[in-house]
């Protein structure tokens, strides 16, 4: 018989957030941070891709068709890659192929209905800052429509709703100020790049702070190859294991199941259950049998992952 964990020397120092009960917390800015400059990045590089698209592949003096396809490419690539960075950094192809398609998908249709209805503002308003930062604004929208729908959420999409089109109007109101601003002095391609980036870090940027400032519940790594991470808590039932259709996927822990727990939200709260009867489920050191209510700071222990719950 092995002895006890906490009877081997040879056992894993467990790490601050582990051994402190507070120390989740003071770590939350900093995993918050994380995830808006990931997402702010991914937003900026995913610009910049559909930048490059338009300008190779776009040549047309026509002013509607040029918005179309501007809107296609820029708002493609940005939902495309705003979508697919997570999938892509655990290496959940499959994930990665269904959300970067919804991504691809609404972003690329918010796109051009966003900036075809920017020029008819921009007509009514002669030019300006307010019909750029109102075009942007509903490629945005596309985009944060994109996030409910690759989640399957209806939370994710009220929370890309917002975020996304606040970003988009602030991204715009800003892409453009740089654009008008600096064209003279630097050229209108490193402006209009420029600017362009600022459009696609706006949006990731906003997108993580809605939702951040929104969420109802979440679970956050204390230990395992994604320490740190959070994953939000929005779907009826959120899934937990390797599979990569899972909404918490605890790649990299060869003791997690593939579909190992579940969260479900009842009249009661959020309720952890075991769906493996191999697998190993604890609650605060304690063995989980059937469904048990979770209350926040509750500590989860999934194979070797460790975890901890919040909620609002």
């Amino acid at each position: 018989m092995n002895p006890a964990p906490h009877a081997s020397p040879q056992t894993k120092p467990r790490t601050d957030l582990e051994t402190n009960p507070s120390a989740s917390f003071h770590s939350a800015p900093r995993a918050n941070f994380r995830r808006a400059y990931g997402m702010a990045l991914a937003g900026a590089i995913g610009a910049l891709i559909g930048l490059f698209w338009y300008v190779e592949l776009v040549h047309t003096n026509n002013i509607w068709v040029r918005d179309c396809w501007a809107g296609i490419a820029i708002g493609g690539a940005i939902g495309f890659v705003l979508n697919a960075a997570e999938p892509f950094r655990d290496g959940a192809w499959l994930k990665l192929s269904r959300m970067g398609t919804w991504g691809g998908i609404a972003g690329a249709i918010g796109g051009a209905i966003g900036l075809l209805i920017g020029e008819f503002v921009l007509g009514g308003l002669r030019g300006g800052l307010l019909g750029r930062s109102i075009s942007w604004s509903i490629l945005g929208l596309g985009i944060g429509i994109s996030q409910g729908l690759a989640h399957r959420s209806l939370q994710r999409l009220i929370f890309g709703v917002i975020g996304g089109a606040t970003g988009g109007f602030i991204g715009g109101f800003l892409f453009e100020a740089l654009r008008v601003a600096l064209a003279e002095r630097f050229g209108y391609a490193p402006s209009q790049a420029l600017g362009i980036v600022v459009l696609g870090a706006g949006l990731g940027l906003f997108l993580a702070l809605v939702e951040q400032a929104l969420r109802r519940a979440w679970l956050q790594v204390l230990s395992g190859r994604q320490e740190g991470r959070i994953f939000l808590l929005t779907n009826r039932t959120s899934t937990i294991g390797l599979d990569e259709r899972a909404h918490v996927g605890l790649f990299g822990d060869s003791q997690v199941a593939r579909r190992h727990a579940e969260i479900i939200i009842t009249s009661s709260g959020y309720a952890l259950c075991n769906r493996d009867a191999k697998a190993r489920t604890r609650v605060n050191g304690t063995q989980l049998s059937g469904e048990r209510i979770l209350a926040d700071g509750d500590k989860i222990e999934l194979g070797g992952t460790r975890l901890v719950f919040h909620k609002r």
